[in-house]
């Protein structure tokens, strides 16, 4: 009756489908709702884990931005010990803004439109999976939630950017593939995101829901070939997006988002595509989520349209007692919420949780052989950088730069969003200064003379994350006032726009003439920029997007 656990992506044995139906039937009602919850543990202090233990969800998420190695493994060691159910502990171990290493000692690495972007993007996407695998699980993380199998069809898409494999469908298929494969063979387990498809609509589901507009056909040859494709390579679970997809639903539920449509998950990403894996929402307090109803009602119908796993909450307990009334009072049938519950259990039996013994030697363990691997990680992420920081475009002969061409420079250095708490300049400035150029960073009471100054900078670090409609050159923060944003002074002073996140840039900046992408800010990526800056390497990226956004404007360089 439930071969399915036999089959991929599961692939138990006969002992550890037992375990499933044995810890199946041992739970209560109450604790089969807890399993169908992965909530956010944002502060990793006792009170609050035994807190959010108390609810006894199936899963918690941790972010690791600026957390010590020693506080992320031990915390997954007390969360471990005090859970009767072994828990799903996931992090966004994607090497995007959320967070460019693991932990504090973690390793740097390229994003994934970086490891696109590289000379050789399958030997990176390889390393870049066994870094997250390793290093994730010396931290007690056994899922990540990622590869991001987007594709960056429209360069206005705001939350895409940087995060996938670009813009050739056949690439992303091919290192979405690779990225699974390598991941779940180190043991972690993996999340393809975000179904049916980011990357067409401009609008960001964060805010607002959004829309894969695509005919079924170009749908089916794009999107629907990633997702066959890593559906093939085994894929574990596929997060479902608060993201419509009109072109894939007959009727008139066609603008319904995959959260909430079964039409989109259960008839077309379980039936017509075969996915037998674990379903996870999207974060419910997402805006694309929560602006279609009351939580009270799209909390039931994100279970009955096929999401196994409800992602995240404002108020668990609330939440938790909102699912266990709509199962109780059947409008969440108890079968649908024991299949949820049982693919749950068969992913944790898949990853082998159930088999760990002592989970402080385990994390341990798998700590150790992470710190003696992060010399060679460290090595990996320099050659990934030095495959892929691409020179879009180079048409001035500004290039090499030297203390003797450009003593004096002026950097315009934007800062990234204050999503995790406060953020900072990049020690691009030092890096600079050690090559002895003499560097001034742009404020309100510098201006951009040429007598003063040799060259200017301008480094990028912008994105959007939840709170920004579209990514944009911040202007006015670089130049130091709103009046002041109007100034384009390339032709006076040589001037260098390098972006450090989204590759479009150039599309507000047309006639700069020399531009390069980083596609991120890892230290180490800035220390070969230098090097390639100063030609003591190759530029040898390569565009996995159109940079130009299409435009032949941008293309031509007028001025510079």
């Amino acid at each position: 009756m439930m071969e399915w656990m036999s089959r991929a992506p599961f692939s138990l044995s006969p002992q550890d489908r037992r375990w499933v139906e044995e810890t199946f039937r041992s739970l209560s009602l109450e604790e089969k709702v807890g399993q169908v919850f992965v909530l956010l543990c944002d502060e990793l202090s006792e009170e609050k884990m035994q807190y959010v233990l108390g609810l006894k969800p199936g899963g918690i998420h941790r972010f690791p931005n600026g957390v010590s190695w020693e506080t992320l493994a031990s915390s997954a060691v007390f969360l471990q010990e005090h859970s009767r159910v072994p828990l799903l502990l996931t992090g966004d171990l994607e090497f995007s803004f959320f967070a460019v290493r693991i932990g504090d000692e973690g390793s740097e690495f390229q994003t994934q439109m970086g490891v696109a972007a590289s000379s050789d993007p399958l030997r990176d996407v390889e390393r870049m999976a066994r870094i997250a695998a390793r290093e994730g699980r010396a931290l007690g993380y056994n899922v990540t939630f990622s590869p991001v199998v987007d594709i960056n069809y429209n360069f206005r898409s705001t939350i895409t950017g940087a995060r996938t494999f670009g813009s050739d469908a056949d690439m992303v298929r091919r290192l979405s593939e690779v990225y699974v494969r390598v991941l779940q063979e180190e043991g972690m387990g993996a999340c393809a995101k975000h179904w049916p498809g980011d990357g067409v609509d401009d609008r960001d589901q964060h805010l607002v829901t959004s829309c894969n507009s695509l005919s079924r056909d170009v749908w089916d040859a794009s999107y629907g070939e990633v997702y066959r494709g890593v559906i093939q390579a085994g894929v574990q679970s596929i997060m479902s997006a608060h993201i419509c997809a009109p072109a894939l639903v007959d009727g008139p539920d066609r603008f319904v988002p995959a959260s909430l449509s079964g039409d989109l998950t259960i008839t077309f990403l379980r039936e017509r595509l075969g996915f037998n894996g674990v379903v996870i929402s999207d974060a419910t307090p997402m805006a694309g989520f929560a602006s279609q109803g009351k939580r009270e009602d799209l909390l039931p119908r994100a279970l009955d349209a096929g999401c196994d796993i409800i992602l995240f909450s404002e108020d668990p307990e609330e939440d938790v007692q909102i699912v266990l009334d709509a199962v109780k009072s059947r409008r969440v049938a108890p079968e649908r919420l024991d299949e949820a519950v049982l693919r749950i259990l068969a992913w944790k039996a898949a990853l082998g949780l159930h088999r760990v013994e002592d989970w402080s030697s385990h994390v341990r363990g798998l700590m150790e052989e992470a710190r003696a691997s992060r010399e060679e990680h460290a090595r990996w992420a320099e050659e990934c950088f030095a495959s892929s920081i691409t020179l879009v475009k180079h048409e001035n002969d500004i290039l090499p730069i030297s203390p003797q061409r450009y003593r004096r420079v002026l950097l315009l250095e934007s800062r990234p969003p204050e999503v995790f708490g406060p953020s900072g300049f990049t020690p691009f400035k030092d890096y600079l200064e050690q090559e002895g150029f003499w560097v001034t960073r742009m404020e309100a009471d510098v201006l951009p003379d040429p007598d003063l100054y040799d060259l200017a900078i301008y480094l990028l670090d912008h994105y959007t994350f939840m709170s920004e409609g579209r990514a944009s050159i911040p202007w006015a923060e670089l130049h130091g006032g709103a009046f002041r944003s109007m100034w384009r002074f390339w032709d006076d002073i040589p001037t260098v726009m390098i972006s450090l996140s989204s590759p479009y840039f150039l599309f507000e900046a047309p006639t700069v003439g020399t531009y390069v992408n980083v596609y991120s800010p890892a230290e180490v990526g800035l220390k070969v920029l230098v090097d390639l800056l100063m030609g003591r390497r190759e530029f040898r990226g390569r565009n996995p997007v159109d940079p130009f956004c299409g435009m032949e404007d941008v293309r031509v360089s007028c001025g510079g």
